[in-house]
């Protein structure tokens, strides 16, 4: 089957040290939360202790798993009919995993049981791997959407519909050729997402719906497509629409945008922001880092061939990918790397590594799947899912059962959090 691009936020949970700042005995200096200071000084770049990381949700074909994060062995937790493939993100709470498959449905897994609990339909039965979003779930409530741009909130429990919206400009539910994203909810709002339509001039708009009953409060017409996955910060949302734009939340406005060929995901850590952006007429990408308050460009530096990774900000690191290129254009060839947040050095970089997707990080460990090029002679068991020192790059376990077919990205569970790429944001409160 084909390999889907799957890519939804981070939930940063990280575990306090409280000392009063030191220096280890390789003279890496702390600060009060145990977080490195400056990661350029010696061997280790961020703090985080892999110990907390209980285990990745992942799936290869109809068959749901979780990975042991200090193994990488696999234990298989439902087998679903033959033919059914998984969208994009699963999501976790309270031990259960949701997640979207490609018959327009939302299920419900219970981990320790390894049983089925529920499943409900985006109100119809439509077997495709277009159109279906990542399920985000929200106090005891899922939101997800379907193949007809649908979106949808079930209880978390039962699987019961609570409400539904359709992004059809005539409120139609049925075979319409319409996309979304994954729904962002934020404070007592969702916001979805939706694209140019298949056919016509339906132009790409912004969705905004009252959580707790689906009610529209209001619709937004678009420039462009988003290209990312926004960020909502306090009251502004930062909008990768072919261009940056900074939107104010209370009044629309659009405050300031940085013009670009493409824009991905952006992350914000201090007064910083990090984007990866298309330059060069779209032909090459660069990671640039921006002063939130002057909007002057920091740094940047170049990614390599157009793909719009999204990057990881870990404490004063940034963690991306340099694409290379590929053979054939549906893949990538993305090179892992770790750059000082402040000045854009290269902490490291492992060329011995070619990674799918944007990469995830827990507790000391990046996670995500690829091609660990030495590891054997034999490139069956040499590709999967990976496991990576994020203080060295080093590859420190794969598992090659998810080599190839239809899988998503991974998450990680933890015991101080649940952790996946950058744009796994369904929730930003």
């Amino acid at each position: 089957m084909k390999k889907q691009f799957l890519s939804k936020t981070v939930f940063w949970a990280i575990t306090l040290v409280f000392v009063a700042g030191c220096t280890t005995d390789d003279g890496v200096e702390l600060n009060e939360n145990g977080e490195v200071i400056d990661p350029g000084t010696g061997g280790q770049i961020v703090s985080g202790n892999p110990g907390l990381n209980d285990f990745i949700i992942a799936s290869q074909e109809e068959i749901m798993y979780t990975v042991d994060a200090q193994t990488g062995q696999e234990t298989a937790i439902y087998t679903f009919p033959d033919g059914i493939d998984f969208v994009q993100l699963p999501d976790y709470s309270n031990g259960k995993i949701f997640v979207t498959a490609d018959d327009n449905s939302i299920n419900a897994l219970d981990v320790a049981d390894k049983s089925f609990l529920w499943d409900q339909y985006m109100l119809e039965y439509n077997y495709s791997n277009v159109g279906a979003t990542s399920t985000v779930c929200n106090d005891g409530v899922c939101y997800a959407s379907g193949h007809s741009g649908v979106v949808v909130a079930v209880d978390e429990s039962s699987g019961k519909l609570k409400w539904y919206y359709s992004t059809d400009p005539e409120g139609d539910l049925d075979n319409v050729l319409n996309e979304n994203r994954t729904p962002i909810v934020y404070g007592d709002k969702v916001y979805v997402f939706s694209d140019e339509g298949f056919y016509g001039d339906r132009p790409p708009s912004l969705h905004i719906l009252d959580k707790e009953t689906g009610v529209p409060v209001k619709k937004l017409e678009l420039p462009y497509e988003v290209t990312g996955t926004p960020l909502f910060v306090g009251n502004t949302m930062y909008m990768p629409a072919k261009n940056l734009y900074f939107v104010d939340l209370e009044t629309f406005a659009i405050n300031w945008k940085l013009e670009a060929d493409g824009m991905g995901t952006p992350v914000i850590s201090g007064d910083k922001l990090v984007v990866n952006v298309l330059v060069e007429e779209g032909i090459r990408s660069a990671l640039y880092c921006l002063d939130l308050e002057t909007k002057n460009i920091i740094w940047q530096i170049d990614t390599g061939v157009n793909t719009l990774w999204s990057p990881l900000i870990v404490e004063n690191v940034v963690y991306t990918n340099y694409d290379k290129g590929a053979l054939r254009p549906e893949y990538n060839n993305g090179k892992p790397i770790a750059l000082d947040l402040q000045t854009g050095e290269q902490l490291w970089f492992n060329e011995d590594l070619s990674l799918d997707f944007s990469l995830v990080y827990a507790n000391g460990i990046l996670f995500g799947y690829g091609h660990d090029i030495l590891r054997t002679e034999n490139d069956e068991d040499s590709v999967g899912l990976l496991a990576i020192d994020a203080n060295t790059g080093e590859a420190l376990w794969l598992n090659p059962l998810f080599e190839y077919g239809y899988h998503m990205l991974p998450l990680v569970v933890a015991d101080n959090g649940v952790f996946g790429p950058s744009f796994y944001r369904g929730k930003q409160n």
